[in-house]
C-alpha cells in the first residue's frame, strides 16, 4: 500500500482510474480547511489520534476507530499527533454508484450521524486483511477486475455493518434501502427542491407515508433531513467562502431571493447568515 502525506487531494486521478485505492496516511494535506470528497472512504486509525469536524460535528479518531465518510460530506482536520497513522480505502464515485445498486450498506443514516466506531483487536485485524486484499486486487490485470472490486467491497461493507451492530447493539436502527436512496436524492436535488412531496414522488409514495417510513428508519422525518443537509451546506459556504455574498448563497441553494433565504436560515439556526458569519 502506498504511503502518502498528500492523501486524496492529489490522488483523485488514481482513485478514478483504479476504482478502489488503498492509502497509508501519516499526515493530513491541510489543516483547518474543509475537504469535500467525491469518494466513499473507509478510514481505519492505526496509531495516534486525529481531531476533526464532520459536517460541523467535532470528532476524535483514535487507534482501532473505523470511520465511514460518504461522498459530498465535509471533513475538516484540526490536528494530528506525531504518531498518527491510518489506512484509507477510497472508492471512486463511479464504483460507489455501481455498488449502490447492491444496497451495499443498510446503515447510511447511522454513519451520517456518527461516522466512526471502535473495533476490537480481532475486528481490526480482519479489516486490515480486507484492506490488503483490496490493494492486491488493484495490482492484478483481471478481466473481471471491476466486478471483483465491487463484490469484495460489498462484502467488506456487510462485515463493517456487522461490527457496527456488535458495538452499538443490534437494536440500532436498521436503515433500509429507502432511507439510503432518499439521502442520495437530497444531496443531488436539495439545491432546487426542499419539499417532501418532490422526494416522495421519486419513490412513488404519498408524502405522509414517505415521511413516516423515513422517520421509522432514521428517527427523523424527511423534512428534517432535507433541512439538516441544506443548513450544513449553507453554513459551510458562509464559513469557508467569505467572498461569496449572502445573495449568491441564496441563489446557489435555489431560494427566490435573499430575504427568503435569510428567514429560512434564521428559523433553522437562530441567526441570520450575516450574524452567523460574524460569530465565527
Amino acid at each position: 500500500m502506498e504511503n502518502t502525506q498528500n492523501m486524496l487531494l492529489l490522488d483523485n486521478d488514481r482513485i478514478v482510474k483504479e476504482g478502489v485505492s488503498v492509502f497509508e496516511v501519516t499526515d493530513m494535506p491541510a489543516y483547518n480547511v474543509p475537504y469535500v470528497s467525491p469518494h466513499y472512504i473507509i478510514s481505519v486509525c492505526k496509531s495516534g489520534s486525529l481531531k476533526v469536524e464532520y459536517d460541523a460535528s467535532p470528532a476524535v479518531f483514535v487507534p482501532h476507530d473505523l470511520a465511514i465518510i460518504y461522498p459530498q460530506h465535509t471533513l475538516i482536520a484540526y490536528s494530528a499527533t506525531p504518531d498518527y497513522h491510518a489506512t484509507l480505502i477510497a472508492v471512486s464515485a463511479e464504483l460507489y454508484a455501481k455498488m449502490g445498486g447492491l444496497n451495499f450498506s443498510n446503515k447510511r443514516f447511522a454513519y451520517e450521524q456518527l461516522p466512526h466506531f471502535h473495533l476490537t483487536n480481532s475486528q481490526y485485524d480482519d479489516i486490515m486483511v480486507f484492506a490488503d486484499t483490496l490493494h492486491r486486487i488493484t495490482l492484478y490485470g483481471l478481466k473481471s477486475r471491476e466486478d471483483t472490486l465491487v463484490s469484495f467491497t460489498y462484502i467488506l461493507s456487510q462485515i463493517i455493518d456487522y461490527f457496527h451492530d456488535t458495538f452499538f447493539g443490534s437494536s440500532a436502527d436498521s436503515i433500509k434501502w429507502l432511507s439510503h436512496r432518499f439521502y442520495n436524492a437530497v444531496i443531488e436535488h436539495c439545491h432546487q427542491h426542499r419539499d417532501v412531496k418532490f422526494y416522495a414522488d421519486l419513490f412513488c409514495l404519498s408524502p405522509k407515508h414517505f415521511s413516516s417510513v423515513v422517520k421509522q428508519q432514521t428517527g427523523h422525518t424527511a423534512g428534517y433531513w432535507i433541512q439538516h443537509y441544506l443548513v450544513i451546506r449553507a453554513k459551510q459556504t458562509l464559513a469557508y467562502e467569505p467572498a461569496v455574498t449572502v445573495q449568491s448563497v441564496a441563489d446557489r441553494f435555489g431560494f427566490p431571493d435573499q430575504a427568503s433565504f435569510c428567514r429560512y436560515f434564521k428559523r433553522e439556526t437562530g441567526l441570520s447568515p450575516s450574524e452567523y458569519r460574524q460569530s465565527l
